[in-house]
């Protein structure tokens, strides 16, 4: 009879080290006595004979050596050690150069649509089978959300790539970050937006419809502008501000991470001229379009609901957004202008810088701002002679 086990004699049980049986469940189990501690065992099961035999191996081999730990403590550690989707997302995110809003817009998107499903995943391990089941289990019913949710998912991926972390990007799912277009943009035409700034009330947001329609300023560039933003008789406007409101009120750069001047058609400078000398303080930080009661800037659905959706109904578009309009600036100066021009008026940001500089110095930009006054005046009194034969 074998003797009691010591911190230096092992069972043998057919063996020169741990034990080896078959349970009941066809699996391999193998176990062997803590050189530490005789009274206590380390079990753990495999599938194939060789894979437990392979283990029993490897830990004698760590005793021997003097390096041996529990297993249990082991596994802890690498399990601490392992770097998951949603810990490498999280310092994506940290370490990208966002403004306020899409920085929380990335975050809200990674915890509650990627994380619940493949954030404990070690990132390592993330195939694109893995990636096919989440998008899948996205559903169909909001094909925007998930195109962007899949765009952030695929830049976490790439930039994994780049770290050595991924042999691949794993997210292979072609035309999954473009998302099919839901709405179509209602259009305006010239006559359409001049009825619309007649018609918006107060007037004092006349000018905002005209700047947002022949300027092509966003929302958030818009409500703030100040009166030192004005050039000289109103023939330019600089934006180098815009305004986001998600977890509190941010001033940032504009969207595009730089400022741009915009020469303003000569058709509305008269009502530029005349908001500034009515509404706008006379101090240089005077805001534009201050808000009615109190806050850091106007709202957006307040203006919405409360003004816009009045005017576009005294017009019948009621099925417009406030966005419409910088779709109808656009199109309009795609018109009369090329497509760096454009870009540069529509403060889009491009690899050809060099020719938004051409296009600057040369002052096609004010030849632009003309030919869309004469776009609207030539609308206009097309206007005026229907009526005079329908009157």
């Amino acid at each position: 009879m074998p003797g009691k086990p010591g911190p230096h004699r092992y069972p043998t049980n057919r063996r020169n080290f741990g034990w080896l049986r078959r349970t009941s469940a066809g699996r391999w189990h193998a176990s062997y006595v803590d050189p530490y501690n005789p009274t206590k065992r380390h079990p753990r099961t495999f599938t194939e004979k060789i894979d437990a035999e392979g283990w029993l191996s490897g830990e004698r081999r760590l005793i021997e050596l003097r390096v041996w730990t529990p297993p249990a403590q082991r596994d802890a550690q690498r399990a601490a050690t392992v770097l998951t989707l949603a810990d490498y997302g999280d310092l994506w995110i940290t370490q990208r150069k966002l403004r306020p809003r899409p920085r929380d817009n990335y975050q809200s998107m990674l915890d509650r649509l990627i994380k619940p499903t493949l954030g404990l995943m070690p990132l390592e391990q993330l195939s694109a089978a893995a990636v096919r089941t989440w998008y899948a289990g996205l559903g169909t019913d909001r094909p925007t959300r998930n195109a962007h949710v899949y765009g952030l998912l695929h830049g976490i991926c790439e930039t994994a790539v780049g770290d050595g972390l991924l042999p691949s990007n794993p997210c292979t799912i072609r035309g999954a970050m473009n998302a099919p277009t839901k709405r179509k943009p209602m259009e305006f035409s010239p006559s359409d937006v001049a009825k619309l700034a007649d018609a918006i009330e107060p007037q004092r947001f006349k000018a905002l419809i005209l700047i947002a329609a022949w300027c092509s300023f966003r929302w958030g560039e818009l409500i703030e502008l100040q009166r030192k933003d004005i050039g000289e008789g109103c023939a330019e406007i600089t934006v180098s501000r815009a305004v986001t409101h998600r977890g509190g009120c941010h001033v940032s750069h504009t969207k595009e991470g730089r400022h741009h001047t915009v020469v303003v058609p000569p058709h509305m400078r008269a009502d530029l001229k005349h908001h500034l000398e009515t509404y706008v303080g006379k101090e240089a930080s005077a805001h534009l379009f201050p808000p009615d009661r109190g806050g850091c800037h106007l709202n957006d659905k307040v203006f919405r609901e409360s003004y816009y959706a009045k005017a576009l109904a005294a017009i019948d578009k009621s099925d417009a957004v406030f966005h419409d309009l910088r779709h109808f600036a656009g199109t309009m100066t795609a018109r009369v202008g090329n497509l760096p021009e454009t870009m540069a008026r529509l403060g889009h940001s491009t690899v050809n810088a060099s020719l938004r500089y051409q296009q600057r110095v040369s002052g096609r930009d004010a030849e632009i701002a003309t030919a869309l006054s004469a776009m609207a005046e030539k609308a206009a009194k097309a206007e005026a002679d229907k009526a005079k034969k329908t009157a």
